[in-house]
């Protein structure tokens, strides 16, 4: 809170535009490409029961595209349930993963550091009926393969807390059998009450973004004509932020794709451990400043030098950002203790709207028609990383191995997260990408709708029409989730996104003989006469 980000423009610039993209990294789309191994093209449901002694756990899962098929005429099984050896090998990757007591049951390993038909082929050898993944992931995956090599075993997942609960039934030493058997569907992808909860969750966020970004465009205006003048708050909180340009909207494309290989040719447990880190840091900044301006307008305090104390290394700040600080930083703590948690998907929730607000609120467009080569790259860069690619190089989706954590099983925490009431223990997703990308044209329009505007004159034209397109496009998204447009287990949002946000701009514009404003720019915001400091 105490470095004036106007001194530091260059570091400002990278810090923001790295920020941009790896919020806007990861696509929600699930797509796979399969080997000759696959026998199937769709993915089944299964039902997978466990019992123990009097216990009877079941748990939803899925087929994998490869080895035996689970028919219609009846379940498969009991068998006899062991998991792998936990001294030694709990993935599955090796024999050495088979206990000495195995009998040719159910083989339980977990997801991650091999390939599933690696996992396949070692409990094959052994002689197990059947092999079952425990996913530590809320998300079903489609497990395939691209390989020659038949498996003639039935190969099945089970995912969040059914699956955990599985996983530790099989520790004990009291007799665990499990049945198999095929149900109507998959578990769908689609919950409404989730879905409904994640675009409420990214309205919030444009909304907050905007009129702060609003806040501090005054703020900078009222500024230029007295040098006394400010927000409420450090020098930190009035600075115009970073403008993108032309250039870059095709860095963007660029890195992001950069990033992207890296992480796809590095997919190594401290690579995901230092990504959360970032992420953490990232989010503290934002919870800080957000939480500052809180008490700020509790407390009345203005930004004289009398409420101004000296840090070692921090320098001067404001006696608020203290406080604010301990408890920016108590939230992010815990989320870093507690990620694993059932309930810690409410503190990522509170750390990501706070770290993409900051971003709406740093990063400008400085017109309609870099926002179009911004998001048109966007969703071209989801459309070719998901569809595209693993039809020219690679046989699987780039994209879609990072988002799932490869076979590590391990995933960014670039989401924002709401239970499913349809499936206990299971999560809807959106990703930060689907925000804060349309959520740039959105903001800027709200700056425009307020170019030459009195304070007490604030317009919302452009920007309502924006939010209301923008849940137009998540609705066009969750509909194609649910009918499972493309036989993915989610939808690249950006592709409706897009057009929504970006037509809409383009046709109000249009209709009010704005266009050539909006797609060229305005050359600054024009503070009236009357305006003041009092913005909220």
């Amino acid at each position: 809170m105490g470095v004036d980000m106007g001194t530091r423009p260059l570091i400002l610039r990278v810090a923001m535009l790295f920020g941009v993209i790896m919020a806007s990294l990861l696509g929600t789309t699930s797509a796979q490409s399969t080997g000759t191994c696959a026998n199937r093209t769709t993915t089944k449901s299964l039902e997978v029961v466990l019992r123990q002694g009097e216990t009877v756990e079941v748990a939803p899962g899925v087929l994998a595209l490869f080895g035996s098929d689970v028919g219609q005429s009846g379940a498969v099984g009991p068998y006899i349930a062991e998991r792998a050896n936990i001294a030694l090998d709990t993935y599955g990757c090796t024999a050495s993963a088979v206990p000495d007591s195995f009998q040719g049951g159910v083989l339980v390993v977990t997801r991650g550091e091999c390939e599933f038909i690696t996992k396949a082929r070692v409990a094959q050898a052994a002689g197990a009926k059947a092999l079952i993944i425990v996913s530590t992931g809320e998300e079903f995956t489609t497990m395939t393969c691209n390989t020659d090599e038949e498996v003639s075993i039935i190969v099945a997942m089970v995912a969040g807390r059914s699956g955990e609960a599985i996983w530790e039934s099989t520790a004990s030493s009291e007799k665990t059998t499990i049945m198999i058997d095929a149900t109507a569907a998959v578990p769908s992808s689609f919950d409404f009450v989730a879905s409904t909860a994640l675009v409420g969750m990214a309205l919030l966020t444009i909304v907050l973004g905007g009129v702060w970004s609003l806040k501090d465009k005054r703020y900078a205006g009222i500024s230029k004509g007295s040098s006394s003048q400010g927000g409420i708050g450090d020098d930190s909180s009035t600075h115009e932020g970073v403008e993108i340009n032309e250039y870059s909207a095709l860095y963007f494309v660029i890195m992001a794709s950069v990033v992207l290989l890296v992480l796809f040719y590095s997919m190594q447990h401290w690579i995901f451990v230092a990504m959360r880190l970032i992420f953490a840091f990232a989010s503290f900044q934002g919870l800080q400043v957000i939480i500052f301006e809180g008490f700020a307008s509790v407390r009345g305090a203005s930004n004289s030098r009398e409420n101004h104390v000296l840090l070692p290394v921090l320098g001067a700040v404001h006696h608020l950002s203290i406080p604010a600080g301990i408890v920016a930083g108590l939230i992010v703590s815990t989320w870093l203790i507690f990620q694993t948690a059932a309930w810690s998907w409410v503190l990522q929730n509170i750390m990501g709207l706070s770290f993409l607000v900051n971003i709406l609120r740093l990063v400008h467009l400085p017109n309609l028609k870099v926002a179009t080569f911004l998001l048109g790259g966007a969703m071209l860069y989801d459309i070719f990383w998901v569809y595209v690619q693993p039809h020219l190089f690679g046989k699987k989706s780039v994209m879609v191995a990072v988002a799932r954590g490869g076979d590590e099983g391990e995933s960014l925490p670039m989401l924002f997260l709401f239970p499913r009431l349809s499936h206990s223990g299971e999560f809807s997703m959106l990703g930060y990408g689907d925000v804060i990308l349309p959520g740039l044209l959105i903001v800027h329009n709200l700056l425009f709708d307020n170019r030459k505007r009195d304070f007490g004159e604030i317009n919302y034209y452009y920007f309502f029409w924006s939010l209301l397109a923008y849940a137009v496009g998540m609705s066009l998204t969750f509909t194609a989730l649910y009918f499972e447009v493309g036989g993915q287990g989610g939808q690249p949002a950006l592709t409706y996104l897009v057009p929504t946000v970006v037509g809409t701009s383009m046709l109000l514009g249009w209709k009010h003989g704005n266009l050539g404003e909006m797609w060229n720019g305005h050359d600054g915001y024009d503070v009236l006469p009357s305006e003041t400091q009092s913005m909220l």
